[in-house]
Parts: C-alpha cells; structure tokens; sequence
C-alpha cells in the first residue's frame, strides 16, 4: 500500500489530507510517540547495565505496530464520515424520485378528468364558462385538500391562456413559454420541467404537464394540465429528517445536471443557483473545505426523476471526523465487543492489530520475566546491581504497561467505530425504511379519494339498478382499468354498489368478482362515510382480492353523487412486492450479508421481512415490550440475539407524512421497521488471567524471605521457587514423543537438552488450554534435572518473608495472599518436586501433586 509520511509517521495516502482534521489521531499519536521516547531512555540505560539488552526488539514491535494503529483508525475515521455522508445523499434523492414517480401519474389521471376536459373544450365566449371555471376551481381545491404536494393546478389553452387554475392570486393571464408548446406536442404520459416561469410567477418551480384531448374522442388537443410540485416544500422535509445532531453541521443539497445547486439546506453556507464543482470526495467552495458525496438516482418503478438530478452532502472538514462525548455509549459499545467474536465484521487488519498487540505483551512480559529472575539471582551477591536492575526492569513494566493501556484504548475505540457504524446503520436504515412505507402509504390513502371524485365512477354506481347498469359498469371498468395502467402498485381496483357487491375491476382475468359480496369490516366502515376527505383501510391480513389471500393492505372510500353514497372504491395494495421493494432499497448497503429487514406491527406479527425464518403473519424476533414502548415517529437501537448471532438492531416506528396518520392514538396496526444488521457469534464467558492478575504483598525485611515467580492457569494464580526457574521461552517448537501421558505434549530442546513439556492444564484439570501460544517456562530441581512446563500467562516475580507462604491442608503446596484490593487474592505456591512425578519421577514418602 502506498503510504505518506506525516508527522514522522507513514499514512496512506487517502487519509493524508484529512489528518490535521482527526484530532482522535493526534490524541493517540501524541501519546504513543512521548511513551516510545521513554522507552527509548529505558533500553540505552538497559544497553548500558547489561540488565536489559533484549527490549529493544519489543520497542521495534511497538514502534511498527504504532503506525499500522493510527493508519488503521484514520482510515476507519474517512470511511464511516464517507458512508454516512453516501447513505444520505443516496436517501434524499430515492425519497425525492419515489415521491414525483406518483406525480407522473397523478397528470396522466387528472388529464382524462371529466369536467377539467368539459371545461377545456368550452369556447370562453360561452356563457357558461365563468360558472365552469368556478366549479373546476373548486374541483382542483377538492383535488389538493387530498395531495398537498401540489400548490397549484393550472389548465392552459393550447395558446398559452390560463382557462382555469388552484391559485387564483396568480395574476397571469397566459404563459407562452417554449416549454409550453413542447408540451403540447409531447407524446409520452407526461412532461416534466423545472425551472422559472411566468406561469408561477417568475419563481423556480417542478412542473408536470399533459396536454388534454378532446372528451367527444379522437386526437385533438384541447389544452394543457399542468402541476405545480412543492419541491422546496419536500426537500426542507427530507433534509430536516437527515440533518440531526452530529450531522447538523453538514449541508445537504438538489443538484440538477449541470451541478447547479436546486435546492440547499443551508443557503447561507451552499445558496441556490452556485454551481459546485464535484470531482471526488473532496470540495474547496467559497473558501471553505468540505468533505464531499453525491448520488444519482436508483430508481422506481424504472423512473429515474429529472434528467441528471443528484443529492449532494457537504460535512466541513473541521467536523467531519469529531467521534462526540457518549462515554455511556461507549462503554456499552466496549462491552459488547469484549464479549462477540467479531471476524466477519472487522477487516482483517483491525482484527490482527489487538492480537498483535497481544503477541508484543507476552513477550514483552517473558522478557521482564526472565529478568527479574535473573536480578533475583544477582540478589545474593551484588545487592546494588540487583536492585538497579530491579527497579530499571520495573520501569519498564510500567511503561510497558502504559503502552499496551494506550493501545487497548485505541483498540478499543476502533471496534467502538466499526461497531457504532453499525448500529447507525442499523438505525438509519430503519428510519428510511419506515418513512419510504409512510409515504408510500400516504400515497395510497389519498388515491382512493382522488379517484372518488371521478364523475364517471360516480355515475357508473349510481345507474345500478337502471337499464343503463350494464353500459356503465363498463365505462367504470374501462376508467379502472385506464387508472391501474397509470398507479402500478396496485394489484387490483374495484367499485361496489351500497350492499357491497362488486360492480366492475381493473383486471380482467378477476372479472369472477363481478357480482360478489365484499366480505370485511372496512366494506361497511366505507360506505357509511359521508365526508369526502375521509378513508378507511383494512387491517393487514389475508384477503381473497390478492393473490390467493396473501395478507395485505385495501383502501377504500364511498362514491357520492350529487349528494348522496352510491356505493365504494377499493383499491388492493400490492404489498408483497412494494413491501420487499422498500425494504430492499433501506438494505441495499447491506446486500450480500445476513441482514434482515422487517416491517412489524405493533402487537408483534410480521407485515413483511426479506428473511425467510420470518413470513409475514409470523410472530417477529423483536420482544413485545420494545415494540410497544415506542412511540410514533421514536427510535431506538439495541442488540438482539437470534439463532445464536447478535444482531446490532435498528428500531423506528411509523409517524405518518404530512396529513398521513398524523396524530392519532396508538394501537396494534401501528407498524415500526426493524432493521437487523449481524455483529457475530457471542463468545463463551472465560476468565482472562491477564486482565485479573495477581498483585503481590508488599515487601518487608525479613530473616527468612522466599523468591516467588508467578504465574497462570486456567485462571487461578500458581507459584514456583524463584530458585528453581531458569527462564521463560515462547512459543517453542515440540517434538511429540510416542504413548507419553496426555499431559505430556512433547519435547523441547533446550541449550542442547532435550526436556520434556509438562502442560499444566492438563496436568492439574484434566483439559486442554483454550490457546497453544501460551508461554512455557524451564524448570530444574535440586538434583539438576530439566523440565518445561508451558503454562497460560506469566505474572510477577516478587519477594515476600517466608512465614507469609502458609501451609494448604491435605497438600505439600502452600498458599500466598495477594495484596489488599487485588482482584486474585491467592496464589497457590507449587513444590517443584511434585511437578516431577508428572513425569514419573517422584522423591521417596512424598505425597503427590494435587490440584488446587
């Protein structure tokens, strides 16, 4: 990997212009680099008295493992700002485009309206043309109480005239701009401009148009319907759902095809109409540096919104790496990690650095080991030189220990990273998965009362019961049908007469319907509805108008006519493929892992998941208490452990858009998104000798002291004779002898002996270490003989009065109590000789070894 130079340390180059800007780094580097100069000192005084001449390697190893921690964490630090920063351009302009995909439809419905074409076609000199302008200005106000992403309808004459409009304050009497006759002579199902116009006043405004034919048939153009979209309107509602907290610093913003800025979520720091010069992750405007992201649109339904069109997201570099103050969440974060094994989460090299640090320690501790054995042996004939030694090796477990405590924070924090932007993701993927359903949903509650104001409909049910039914019901159909082509998120349209019998669909091949009474409580709930801006929705479950009763959404409304409820409009939702689209599109960072995305309704049942173990109507893994406390529009994230995996879990909670479910009381059909991104396995609980070592009792003069080398197994702390330890080696290379005893694991050689190895957990507990790494240490008796005994981790070498090494009942061992407030507050001291009868050689009358 190509690296840079920084500071007197190598960085890759990615990260190098971002580095003054990471005050984590800094914070770290600074650190390390005083605690290295220290360590420095210490060996030249080492070199010096000949006590220490073997750390040097171990300053190398930190030094190198120094520049792999700090490039690691740098980059870790620019890859989440710039995943968080991607996700939420790529939010803003999917909302955007999922949102005027609708639009394009809702032009197509309205351009076949019955009296908007009747009034088109009037000549204005007729004088009933002021009272149906009137009534279509009413009409379209109707049309807007129930989308109130339009703020203005406008019908032009194929001249350019205003015949009708919403907005009656607007004082133009005619607009006869290009963009006006390439309308009119456009083909496809709708137009779409954006831009300043005369038609809305001068301002810049999204326009959808159609040009309107003729209602006695054929061709002819009569006129253009145009709407006007609340752009800015949407866009300061996406951007105050992405910009929160640490994220307010950044600037959110509408780029159209010539990176010209549309709409800014700050126009102080990014005003519409700049033009930002986009070319990667990097930005200088108006003197000011910014980490950048941008993303174009994916796509709905195969419409990709205005040509061009982006979302772009400018966070400062001055903020762009701030890590925030949340020790609380920190500590939750540090220990849920301690306790998961996280390979398939973190790359391979944030995995290596703590075993690596872990690997430096232990020899750095066999090194401070040995020697202080060596110092302790010193001890009898050169009082002075020992006690140097001893206290320059001491030091130097200090500032050991204060290295491995530096690097365990970094650590520590790397993991936290790597895990918070999990379960950030977690959560801000359910808050989008969530809110693309509440739009989605939006959409669909205010369609079945657009469509109810359809004159043919209304007409089509008030004829039942007419010699006219039969020709109406198919002039319904043909209108349903015309409707489903436009909406495609429909699996089916239906009307229905006052008893709930079905009277024409929008597909032919569940004309069986026909004729059929509508079974349901929201049948009823529908026609007794007098008040046009209400709607009724079933509960999610299996019905017989969807796919074999597969359990979805149906919306509904009554059809009135001059005055009076003729019958109903239901329209199916298409759930199972929208569901799975939206939940796709919140996952789509996640694809190729085992995350699950799910919809859940209050009381538990599942609306929709992409994991086969949860169908919908099944029970979800979330439990009850978390979905029932929240309320709408709240979040939260928590772990989750399913199967045997933890699962970082995000959790939001449905609160409607705009006038969608807004304020109303909570109850069972509240549905939340969960979102469930997978962390790892849990570890099983061990003891970690080294984090719970043994802290010796304070020296005291005393006639008879005892030399005392420490060390662990399987958690508890054992002792030997300082005396009868030559030295602790790593990781030696065995040689297997055949049908020795289990606890014999093979041999060593050892300055031109070969000495058998005695492992002592098998040795004393019967079962294998939980790692083969551990250090194993040189014994020799009285009698001169060798032996190895490789043990878990090694502890201090220390000196207490021998009356403190009290007898242990039943057992030649004695017991030694640590220090007070030492988290081990025993330590077993072995006889050397009871070691020997492992390996069948045991002193005559003496009993053998026992565990302790």
């Amino acid at each position: 990997m190509n690296k840079v130079w920084h500071k007197g340390l190598p960085f890759s180059a990615e990260v190098l212009p971002y580095l003054r800007r990471m005050p984590l780094v800094d914070e770290h580097r600074e650190a390390l680099l005083r605690l290295q100069g220290v360590w420095d000192s210490l060996a030249l005084l080492g070199q010096m008295s000949g006590t220490a001449t073997d750390i040097a390697h171990t300053r190398t190893a930190f030094q190198n493992l120094t520049t792999t921690l700090l490039d690691s964490l740098a980059r870790r630090l620019r890859s989440h700002a710039l995943q968080r920063m991607d996700g939420k351009a790529r939010v803003a302009i999917d909302i955007l485009v999922r949102n005027l995909f609708e639009r394009t439809a809702d032009v197509g419905f309205l351009a076949v309206d019955g009296p908007l074409c009747a009034h088109a076609a009037l000549d204005p000199a007729d004088p009933d043309h002021a009272a149906s302008r009137a009534a279509l200005q009413a009409r379209f106000a109707a049309y807007t109480a129930k989308y109130s992403v339009y703020d203005d309808i406008v019908v032009l004459s194929p001249r350019g005239e205003v015949l009708a409009r919403r907005d009656e304050s607007g004082s133009q009497a005619a607009c006869h701009e290009p963009w006006v006759a390439e309308a009119l002579a456009s083909d496809p199902p709708y137009f779409e401009r954006h831009g300043a116009s005369t038609l809305l006043g001068g301002r810049q405004g999204l326009i959808y148009a159609r040009a309107l034919r003729s209602p006695a048939g054929g061709n002819d153009v009569i006129g253009l319907l145009c709407l006007s979209f609340r752009l800015e309107d949407e866009m300061a509602a996406v951007f105050r759902q992405l910009l929160s907290g640490h994220d307010e610093r950044s600037v959110i913003c509408l780029l159209d095809a010539q990176q010209r800025v549309l709409q800014s979520s700050d126009a102080w720091q990014l005003p519409v109409g700049a033009t930002l010069p986009l070319n990667g992750e990097r930005l200088f405007f108006a003197g000011r540096d910014y980490l950048c992201a941008s993303a174009a649109a994916s796509g709905y339904e195969g419409y990709m919104g205005p040509p061009g069109w982006q979302a772009c997201v400018l966070t400062p570099l001055e903020w762009a790496f701030e890590t925030g103050e949340d020790h609380g969440t920190n500590d939750e974060l540090k220990r849920l990690g301690a306790t998961l094994d996280t390979r398939q989460l973190f790359d391979a090299e944030l995995q290596g650095i703590p075993l690596e640090a872990r690997r430096i320690q232990r020899n750095l501790s066999r090194t401070l080991w040995n020697g202080k054995l060596r110092s302790h042996a010193q001890a009898a004939g050169d009082l002075a030189g020992a006690g140097f030694a001893t206290t320059l090796l001491n030091e130097v477990q200090r500032t050991g220990g204060q290295l491995r405590q530096v690097f365990e924070q970094a650590i520590d924090q790397l993991q936290s990273h790597a895990l918070e932007a999990v379960f950030d993701g977690a959560l801000f993927q359910a808050r989008l998965a969530i809110d693309i359903m509440d739009r989605n949903l939006y959409e669909r509650a205010n369609d079945c009362r657009w469509w109810a104001l359809d004159v043919r409909l209304q007409r089509a049910l008030a004829a039942q019961g007419t010699p006219q039914a039969q020709a109406a019901a198919a002039e319904a159909r043909q209108v349903l049908q015309h409707i489903n082509g436009l909406y495609t998120v429909y699996s089916l349209l239906l009307v229905f007469d006052t008893q709930g019998r079905v009277v024409a669909v929008s597909d032919p091949a569940q004309n069986g319907q026909v004729g059929q009474r509508l079974e349901g409580g929201w049948v009823n709930a529908a026609l007794a509805l007098r008040d046009p801006e209400r709607h009724v929705v079933s509960r999610h479950e299996a019905s017989t108008l969807y796919d074999a009763s597969r359990p979805t959404y149906v919306y509904a409304t009554s059809l009135q006519h001059e005055g009076q409820v003729v019958g109903g409009i239901a329209i199916v939702f298409d759930g199972a493929p929208q569901f799975a689209a939206m939940l796709a599109d919140a996952l789509r960072d996640a694809s190729g892992t085992q995350a699950a995305g799910l919809f859940v309704a209050r009381d538990g049942r599942v609306v929709a998941s992409t994991d086969a173990r949860w169908p919908a109507g099944t029970t979800a893994p979330v439990p009850p208490a978390t979905l029932a406390g929240l309320a709408a529009g709240s979040t939260r994230r928590t772990e989750l452990e399913i199967d045997g995996m933890v699962y970082a879990a995000g959790l939001a909670m449905s609160q409607g858009y705009r006038e969608y479910r807004q304020g109303q009381a909570a109850s069972a059909e509240d549905v939340a998104a969960v979102l469930l991104l997978p962390l790892g396995p849990r570890l099983s609980a061990q003891a970690d000798a080294a984090e719970t070592g043994f802290a010796p009792p304070p020296a005291k003069a005393a006639a008879e002291s005892l030399d005392i080398a420490a060390f662990s197994v399987a958690g508890q702390w054992l002792g030997l004779p300082a005396g009868h330890l030559v030295e602790a080696v790593e990781q030696p290379r065995l040689t297997a002898i055949p049908n020795a005893p289990r606890a014999i694991v093979g041999m060593l050689q050892h300055e031109g002996r070969m000495l058998p190895v005695l492992d002592l957990n098998l040795a004393l507990h019967g079962r294998a270490p939980d790692t083969a790494e551990g250090p194993v240490i040189i014994c020799r008796n009285e009698r001169g003989q060798g032996l190895a005994v490789r043990v878990d981790e090694l502890g201090p070498v220390f000196t207490i009065p021998a009356a403190l090494a009290l007898p242990s009942p039943g057992t030649r061992a004695r017991l030694v109590r640590g220090a007070e407030g030492a988290s081990h507050r025993m330590l077993t001291l072995l006889p050397p000789e009871d070691l020997w009868a492992h390996i069948g050689i045991v002193a005559p009358s003496q009993p053998a070894l026992m565990a302790p």
